[in-house]
């Protein structure tokens, strides 16, 4: 509708009936129920009044409400216009002079000055005025499904709402389009896809067998579909299937009702016309109410990637479009190699129909054809590879794990040289360096090795290189000598080490970077090579720390109050938050004595590492004992706790954490809810402080790449350590 043309139609004032109706009402005397204060209530005859007419093909609505009406204001607060043939409405406010205000697009029952009474739906809630002649108009608006019973100024709300539904799938209809349009280029599917997948990509195979009197001697192979002799199954038993070689589980086939493989996901690539589309499955088995032979399959699609000649991407999901059904909705956001699906790595990918893909100019130079297996799902490794060559180039070498490690790793703009056009060059390396990582099949940390050889301008050995690589070792893990000894030493040391105490290079390391650390704090010539390098260096490591336990533990307390003065005037305040039920007790320390024997007992470092005592002097940590009741002075936990309540870390004997703590974790959350009542505002802010600084060193280790050098953990990032061990207070 033309607004110019709607405000040219004649207006609309109160009638004088209208205003003599409008102006009616009554006075009632009312009492607050608070007060009982006596206040007068007016109740006007009407509460809404309608003047209705037909203008020039338009039906025009002028609302008056009694408030404005008895002060003798004529003009509507709101005027309608309905377009019938052409399924329209809009309203126009005024101000009490008559002039527009705004337009507005709600229906009536929307309009902000009328949205307190309910009159549009329920009887007797409003008393409206219209005329017969009003009335007879509103009750002639047409309706898709006509309902005789709904009349007046409900006929005109179910009116506009069938407009506005129009109006609304027209839209709808507009935006699916070129949905639909895209799907419509979709092939079918694989004949033997879903058999192939069924096969193929689940992970879990079933040796199903019937009981026998004389002794079972055949079980049907649910990933083969053959029956194969078998020798003593049990129900749950892991075993093999002599034919397909698979690694299966025997089923009993009487207790096979709640028995269902987990869900699994497959991937199949398939060209239309002007590019490709990758489109992803899930399928999941189940064997209630069928024969085991034909179980219950249910393949579905959830994901569809089209990705054009042009350059365009399109990203498809079957999911509900607003809330109304399920169909293909495009995502707006993608772009290729952007991760959807973060169980990437267990998708299986259908190549039967790879090699003549291949001559699809969009994977025409992919190696993703030669993959055993791909390392992310198959859009994502499309669009990591097109960005980084060396994907490619060392799939087609064969140096998979190399090519899966640089994808896995952070970003680092100094590994490659993305300018280059050869491999060896791209990874800063020369061809016989590149034979040599081939045949060591090589990961990443390997290839840093090989960058620094070549720096370095020498030749180290490739076992060298490979171990190292292997342990995951960098060229700075042996900052911690304070001679300069050749890496080729550092190994050989290692290597000998490794085998006498028959453990992991890496464990080695650890041992021997606690050994030097001690050693410089006894004031030892770590300079000397004895002395760094020692024979036999866990007999070395574990005479040190009977030295440095012989030293006396009220002698190592006097020198950690010395250096940290503040820490043992912390301690009496945390005396509020000790706490006792059932079976077990939370003890504070009530000197640093305590905290150096707790250490001493436990075997952890809570006493010889200084940023515990940095944190109590500055209130970011304080440490509780965690204790049986029965056992009050035996040590057994050792926790970490923030000024919140929070707990970073529970370690006991060797900084480990065993199967045992489990059953007081109920207990530390009844105790965090105590440690919490006790809080201050002051304390509070600590907290908060405290969490805020806990974060930062997070990620502060991951930037560092951090990692855990001894124990159970050995070799994991420390701030995916510290998380996982980390326990938030949460209040009842």
């Amino acid at each position: 509708m033309r607004k110019e043309e709607l405000r040219k139609l004649r207006a609309l004032p109160a009638t004088r009936k209208m205003m003599e109706k409008g102006k009616r009402f009554q006075e009632k005397t009312e009492s607050r129920w608070y007060s009982k204060e006596k206040y007068t209530v007016i109740i006007p005859d009407y509460d809404v009044l309608l003047r209705v007419q037909n203008l020039n093909g338009y039906i025009k609505i002028a609302v008056f409400i009694p408030e404005k009406m008895r002060k003798g204001i004529k003009t509507p607060i709101y005027e309608i216009f309905l377009n019938i043939a052409g399924g329209e409405y809009i309203t126009r406010e005024l101000d009490d002079e008559g002039k527009e205000l705004r337009w507005l697009t709600a229906m009536v029952c929307n309009l902000p000055k009328l949205d307190y009474y309910s009159w549009y739906s329920y009887k007797n809630t409003c008393k409206l005025f219209i005329s017969r002649d009003g009335l007879n108009t509103l009750n002639g608006l047409p309706l898709e499904k006509n309902r005789n019973d709904v009349k007046g100024i409900k006929r005109l709300r179910w009116w506009q709402q069938e407009q506005k539904d129009k109006e609304t799938e027209r839209r709808e209809e507009r935006e699916q389009a070129p949905w639909d349009a895209d799907m419509k280029l979709i092939p079918p599917v694989a004949k033997d896809f879903e058999e192939w997948m069924r096969r193929n990509v689940v992970p879990e195979c079933f040796l199903i067998y019937e009981y026998n009197p004389k002794g079972q001697k055949t079980a049907y192979c649910s990933k083969c579909k053959k029956y194969v002799r078998i020798v003593n199954p049990r129900h749950g038993k892991e075993t093999k299937c002599p034919a397909c070689k698979s690694k299966a589980e025997f089923k009993a086939h009487t207790r096979l009702q709640t028995l269902a493989t987990v869900a699994y996901e497959a991937e199949i690539i398939q060209k239309f016309k002007g590019g490709i589309v990758i489109r992803s499955f899930e399928q999941k088995q189940w064997y209630r109410d069928c024969d085991y032979t034909a179980p219950n399959v249910r393949t579905s699609e959830y994901q569809r990637i089209m990705i054009f000649e042009d350059g365009k991407v399109k990203r498809y999901t079957w999911d509900l479009y607003k809330m109304k059904k399920h169909r293909w909705i495009q995502d707006n956001g993608y772009f290729l190699g952007k991760r959807t699906y973060y169980w990437g790595s267990n998708i299986g990918l259908y190549k039967r129909n790879l090699t003549q893909l291949k001559k699809h100019s969009l994977l025409k130079q992919s190696a993703i054809d030669l993959w055993p297996k791909l390392p992310r799902e198959t859009a994502e490794y499309l669009g990591i590879e097109q960005g980084n060559p060396a994907i490619e180039m060392l799939a087609k070498l064969g140096m998979f794990r190399l090519a899966k490690d640089i994808i896995s790793e952070r970003y680092d703009s100094k590994l490659l040289n993305q300018e280059a056009t050869e491999i060896s060059k791209l990874l800063k390396i020369d061809k016989s360096r590149l034979k040599r990582l081939k045949e060591m099949d090589a990961n990443i940390f390997s290839l840093r090795w090989m960058q620094y050889e070549k720096l370095a301008d020498t030749i180290w050995p490739d076992e060298m290189i490979k171990d190292f690589g292997e342990a995951e070792f960098n060229t700075s893990e042996f900052n911690f000598l304070d001679t300069p000894i050749s890496f080729v030493k550092c190994h050989n040391y290692l290597k000998k080490q490794a085998a006498t105490m028959e453990e992991s290079m890496g464990q080695v390391l650890t041992t021997w970077r606690d050994y030097i650390n001690m050693a410089q704090q006894l004031k030892m010539n770590t300079k000397c090579d004895q002395i760094e390098k020692p024979k036999d260096l866990k007999i070395a490591h574990d005479e040190l720390v009977l030295i440095q336990q012989s030293k006396g533990l009220e002698k190592q307390a006097k020198e950690i109050e010395k250096k940290w003065p503040k820490v043992k005037e912390q301690l009496p305040k945390l005396q509020k938050y000790e706490y006792t039920l059932g079976e077990y007790i939370i003890i504070a320390p009530k000197s640093v004595l305590d905290i150096v024997t707790e250490g001493t007992i436990l075997k952890h470092c809570v006493h010889t590492c200084d940023y515990y005592f940095s944190r109590i002097q500055t209130d970011e940590s304080y440490l509780f004992f965690l204790r049986r009741s029965k056992q009050p002075d035996m040590p057994w936990y050792t926790l970490e706790v923030e000024p919140s309540g929070n707990i970073r870390q529970k370690r006991t004997t060797g900084d480990n954490q065993n199967a045992d703590f489990q059953k007081a974790v109920p207990f530390l959350k009844k105790w965090q809810q105590h440690f919490k009542k006790q809080l201050t505002a002051e304390e509070k802010e600590l907290g908060e402080r405290a969490n805020t600084l806990r974060e930062e060193n997070y990620q502060k280790l991951r930037e560092n790449g951090n990692r855990v050098w001894h124990g159970k953990l050995a070799g994991k990032l420390l701030a995916d350590v510290l998380e996982q061990d980390f326990m938030a207070a949460v209040g009842e």
